[in-house]
């Protein structure tokens, strides 16, 4: 038979580790990890990121292009034949070639050297300026989703932090109900009590234990929920600490609206508006461009230096007549601009009402929780007194459980009053757009 030494099991049980669970987190720990780590603030960080190069893509079409090209011709058309002549300075003909029918076959090779400057170009002005209001309304949305990401770790962690309080309450509850039927099973065995009682508190003894059994599998889906929040896609943590009301004390609720980031990115949105609308209009002006070129031409090798050359023009182009299009064009930037400042308008609406219902809302739990509290303790002390008068043999199976059954509702009640203070308390730091910046500030402030 295989022997395992006692110091060698326990070695063995404490080094070895589930994978499904981890060290215990704190509220910032789980905030912090949730704004860098959740694919969600990933994917708008990535989305940001890419609107500031489109934006730094669109302002470097104002800068000059310089270009290399090197072309290799052979023909004996007369009149390319006499090009490259000309480009070659080399007008001497074949001694047997026909110089009005038959030139002779040339060869060429051109380098030539590019570059062009937009002098005036409205499009690339205005096209320019809506990119940085993109790329600035992006931004304000990865600031936001990380908002929305902290937030909701936060709820996560509440609601771990509840199905953690829960399952307490329900063991102890179990326990409370165990000793009841403990007593009515004594009772009827010993010929003082009623089979029916003793049948009445083995039930409530099996709700008991259903509720645990329930407690533990919710405590299972927050940990899991908390796990996804923080971009975990694995791993069951728990919490380091519970979450107080203490948290929130000193916290201005008079925050400023200005700073939801949700708002700052409609109100570029608005702005990138408008540049389509002034861009719409700048379409029918002229654009002016300037061009140079330097070139080189061999008959043997390429980037010869046989002959050189260069030019220098500038150019205006202006549209008179497109069909319609530009007019279409502007009707189309002016209706944008119209619904972006509609939904600013009805976001800003919106997030004073739920700033104002936040607030309310807290009132509301906080006078809730203390209602809970008081039911407890006095729920308390009904089934203090109760058990003794049960015990004694002078009040019925029927009121120890009602008087149980009441106590149970009352923790519930407070754990749920708990949970929804502090829930709306930091939806108010949401809705104000300071949630991060109250809970980490070193988060909020990282680039």
């Amino acid at each position: 038979m295989l022997r395992i030494s006692i110091p060698l099991l326990l070695l063995l049980l404490f080094t070895w580790v589930p994978s499904g669970l981890a060290a215990p987190v704190t509220l910032r720990e789980a905030i912090e990890s949730a704004a860098q780590q959740r694919p969600l603030t990933k994917a708008a960080r990535a989305d940001a990121e890419a609107a500031q190069a489109a934006a730094d893509a669109a302002g470097s079409r104002m800068l000059p292009r310089l270009g290399l090209q090197e072309n290799f011709l052979i023909t004996d058309e007369p009149a390319s034949s006499l090009f490259i002549s000309l480009n070659q300075e080399d007008l001497t003909l074949h001694t047997t070639a026909d110089p009005y029918n038959h030139p002779p076959t040339r060869h060429d090779f051109e380098t030539r050297l590019t570059l062009d400057q937009p002098l005036f170009d409205p499009d690339i002005r205005y096209g320019r300026r809506r990119a940085r209001q993109g790329a600035r309304a992006a931004d304000a949305r990865a600031r936001w989703s990380t908002e929305e990401a902290a937030f909701a770790a936060f709820r996560s962690y509440l609601r771990l932090q509840q199905s953690e309080a829960a399952l307490a309450w329900a063991q102890s509850s179990r326990q409370q109900a165990a000793e009841i039927e403990r007593l009515a099973r004594e009772r009827y065995q010993n010929g003082v009590g009623l089979k029916a009682d003793h049948l009445r508190a083995r039930v409530a003894l099996s709700e008991a234990k259903r509720r645990v059994l329930s407690a533990e599998n919710d405590r299972y889906l927050a940990r899991r929920s908390l796990a996804l929040a923080m971009g975990r896609p694995e791993g069951e943590p728990t919490i380091a600490a519970p979450v107080t009301e203490d948290l929130f004390a000193g916290k201005s609720p008079d925050a400023a609206m200005a700073a939801r980031a949700d708002l700052s990115a409609l109100q570029h949105d608005v702005r990138q508006s408008e540049e389509a609308v002034a861009q719409g209009k700048a379409a029918y002006w002229p654009k002016l461009h300037l061009s140079a070129s330097y070139s080189l031409h061999d008959e043997d090798v390429p980037l010869g230096t046989d002959a050189g050359s260069w030019r220098l023009w500038s150019g205006l182009s202006w549209d008179l007549f497109d069909g319609g299009s530009r007019h279409h064009n502007l009707v189309a930037a002016r209706a944008e601009e119209r619904a972006a400042e509609a939904r600013l308008e009805e976001t800003a609406n919106q997030a004073a009402f739920q700033l104002e219902q936040a607030r309310l809302r807290a009132e509301e739990a906080r006078l809730r929780l203390e209602t809970a509290r008081i039911s407890v303790g006095e729920a308390e002390e009904s089934l203090s007194l109760v058990q003794q008068r049960f015990e004694n043999g002078l009040a019925p199976l029927s009121d120890l459980l009602g008087v149980r059954a009441a106590l149970d509702r009352a923790r519930w009640d407070r754990l749920q009053a708990e949970t929804e203070l502090l829930e709306t308390l930091g939806r108010r730091a949401f809705e104000q757009g300071v949630f991060l910046k109250t809970l980490s500030p070193q988060e909020e402030d990282r680039p």
